[in-house]
């Protein structure tokens, strides 16, 4: 089985905002070349492995592989600073002085500009600075700038990837690696297993941005069941007595009116069946997730939702625990091989 650390260091690593996955999927290719039967790749970059392709009936699990970043939106030709927006829920509140790589002609190092406290004012910390009022210096004119940058190239956070102690690590981009991560996971125990449903392991696009991939891939899928794989919120300070799902605690099995309860129903059974750590999510309407998309595509699937909990959501510092990836993984393998 690949090293989960090193697996998720690997996908975290691979430049892959919203719109611009290719190379996430070509490490998710290469980590899972001995594992599944074939992959495809459709118009919008969804990659989708297959493993025991010529089983009925199929299993399709929703991982996104796009990550939260920002898009130029030009140059100023004073400075030579990009000005940029986001791309996808990036925190606007940790975006001053954060380190970037731009992806133009050639990686850049930048930096997103910041004013220090002295110039200002009293009422700065008490907001977030909009984008559009700051930009990215990568200590290069205008003149040389603008042939290696062009509006519409991404830029990405680079924070590094941090194993704060042997189970637990941080990264910018656990949303959503760790899912990823967990469908490997899931992927390579199937396999090891032998036998078991047709499954569909499909990496997507464009969830932060829409969820424009899940629909596509949902649409096309012969799969009648589909279970999304995403984070959600851990216990932590400050945070609402309802978020209880600590580090740690496992899979988080999602119970929503949009999901499928008989779904989540057996899901949690393997989990006590199996002795897999888990916890429970209640969501009042839609998940946020591929699975609101996979819901009601071509006539509908029966669809689950599946959630690592994460510190720090959409920061550079998110936190997750290696176990809760393993268990979610497990989980799912479970059930593809519940027949």
């Amino acid at each position: 089985m690949t090293n989960m650390q090193e697996l998720l260091r690997r996908i975290t690593a691979a430049p892959s905002v919203s719109g611009t996955e290719n190379a996430a999927a070509e490490v998710i290719k290469d980590v899972l070349k001995d594992t599944a039967d074939r992959f495809e790749t459709d118009a919008l970059g969804n990659l989708k492995a297959v493993i025991n392709e010529n089983a009925e009936p199929g299993v399709m699990l929703l991982a996104h592989m796009d990550k939260i970043g920002y898009i130029v939106t030009g140059i100023d030709k004073e400075t030579g600073f990009l000005r940029i927006d986001k791309c996808g829920g990036s925190d606007a509140r940790v975006a001053p002085a954060l380190r970037v790589n731009v992806y133009g002609k050639k990686t850049l190092p930048g930096v997103i500009i910041s004013t220090p406290p002295h110039l200002a004012g009293p009422d700065a910390a008490k907001k977030a600075q909009p984008l559009d009022k700051l930009g990215v210096d990568c200590g290069l004119p205008y003149d040389e700038i603008k042939d290696l940058v062009f509006p519409g190239d991404r830029a990405m956070v680079d924070a590094g990837f941090y194993e704060l102690n042997e189970n637990r690590v941080c990264s910018p981009f656990l949303d959503d690696v760790a899912g990823v991560a967990a469908a490997i996971r899931c992927a390579e125990l199937v396999k090891a297993a032998g036998g078991g449903r047709r499954l569909e392991c499909v990496f997507t696009t464009r969830e932060e941005v829409g969820g424009q991939g899940s629909t596509t891939a949902s649409f096309a899928t012969k799969a009648g069941t589909a279970i999304a794989i995403d984070v959600s919120f851990a216990k932590a300070p400050g945070l609402p007595e309802t978020v209880d799902s600590a580090l740690g605690s496992g899979a988080m099995i999602g119970y929503a009116p949009v999901l499928h309860k008989s779904l989540s129903d057996r899901l949690r059974e393997l989990a006590e069946e199996k002795n897999i750590p888990y916890t429970v999510e209640v969501m009042g309407r839609s998940t946020g997730t591929d699975a609101d998309e996979a819901l009601t595509a071509a006539g509908g699937k029966v669809t689950g939702l599946l959630s690592i909990p994460i510190r720090n959501m959409h920061t550079p510092v998110e936190i997750a625990d290696v176990r809760d990836v393993e268990a979610v993984g497990a989980l799912l393998a479970a059930y593809v091989l519940d027949e």
